[in-house]
């Protein structure tokens, strides 16, 4: 059985919750400074919002729908172990709603240039988590992007932000159409996987660079850019697929760790992204269920259920979200624990 190579998941990874308030309200206490914050009320209606260090705090990725990036100031600042928010605003910090945010370290707001690819971007890496934040300006045409995990990436997250354009994943652990690098699903909708040579030019990611097409969703040409990429780490982070049963005793998934957080869409069919967050349950579901927090639009839902087990997910539904008998579904999880530590010992804590 191979070891992890992260001693301590929090120092990269946390899922913080917290009520809203009328006014500021900072989120303390985790291992890391974040760089990257996809945050979502999940008591009720609400956007989820995407931000991240490098571009500030005013620039925000509303992943449920296809407009340009939102100005609004959600996050008033980034602290050594949290964020601050500003207060009495609907999506992120408003009075009587409940809230959480997946939190990735980066670099700590640090950035450098790289021109390993014909395309310069600029770059914050956490290459022992295997997280990049990369910007770029578009081109419009055929090109390739520096990433700076020294890994190949297997998940690749990247949208034009100042127009109105969905953004586009690669998910290279699955074969879909003839390959992964010709498929495509729109982060900001429902709908299933695209065949379009467009997204990443027919190539597959390498250690060092991505492959970009002429896809106006994340190349428009003079256009700021936003990627993020993701390479799988042992017992940190999983990135895959599975086929689903109909069953509501259903699929495990094996990830080689307790997940803290869970991202899952149907990739055949229309349906949409969904969440879940270890020990974030209420509304009637106990137990090691989490309820379904959705990405695509600005609801909440909670029927669709998962159990966390020690080394992987098992899905406990027949929603179509989660485990249409025969359905697709690509999925992205990150680690609450590690099944075995870095020196092979069965991990008890983070």
């Amino acid at each position: 059985m191979a070891f992890t190579t992260i001693a301590k998941v929090s120092d990269h990874f946390d899922c913080p919750t917290w009520d809203g308030s009328d006014s500021t309200k900072t989120i303390t206490g985790m291992g890391f400074k974040p760089d990257a914050l996809l945050i979502k009320r999940y008591n009720g209606n609400g956007h989820p919002v995407l931000n991240n260090s490098t571009e500030g705090t005013a620039k925000n990725w509303v992943p449920s729908g296809s407009s340009a990036y939102d100005t609004t100031t959600y996050v008033a600042s980034y602290t050594s172990d949290g964020f601050t928010l500003t207060g009495n605003i609907e999506n992120t910090n408003n009075d009587g709603d409940d809230y959480v945010g997946a939190c990735w370290k980066a670099n700590g707001g640090t950035t450098s240039s790289n021109t390993d690819g014909s395309i310069t971007s600029t770059l914050q890496v956490n290459t022992t988590a295997g997280i990049s934040i990369g910007t770029y300006t578009g081109t419009g045409a055929n090109g390739t992007i520096g990433h700076g995990l020294g890994a190949v990436p297997k998940v690749i997250i990247a949208k034009s932000t100042t127009v109105a354009d969905n953004g586009d994943i690669f998910n290279g652990g699955t074969t879909i159409y003839s390959d992964t690098e010709t498929d495509l699903i729109q982060f900001a909708g429902t709908g299933a996987f695209q065949d379009d040579a467009g997204g990443w030019n027919d190539t597959k990611p390498t250690s060092s660079v991505w492959s970009i097409g002429n896809k106006t969703h994340h190349n428009t040409s003079g256009v700021a850019s936003i990627a993020y990429c993701f390479a799988e780490k042992q017992g940190f982070s999983k990135f895959g697929f599975y086929i689903g049963n109909g069953n509501a005793i259903g699929v495990r998934i094996y990830c080689g760790f307790r997940p803290k957080w869970i991202m899952v869409k149907n990739w055949g069919q229309t349906e949409d992204w969904f969440t879940k967050v270890s020990g974030l349950t209420g509304f009637g579901l106990g137990g090691t269920r989490t309820r379904t927090v959705k990405v695509s639009d600005n609801t909440s839902s909670t029927n669709c259920t998962v159990n966390f087990e020690s080394n992987g997910f098992r899905i406990t539904t027949s929603d179509g979200k989660a485990n249409t008998d025969g359905g697709k579904y690509i999925y992205m999880a990150f680690a609450e624990m590690p099944m075995v530590g870095t020196n092979g010992v069965i991990s008890l804590a983070t």
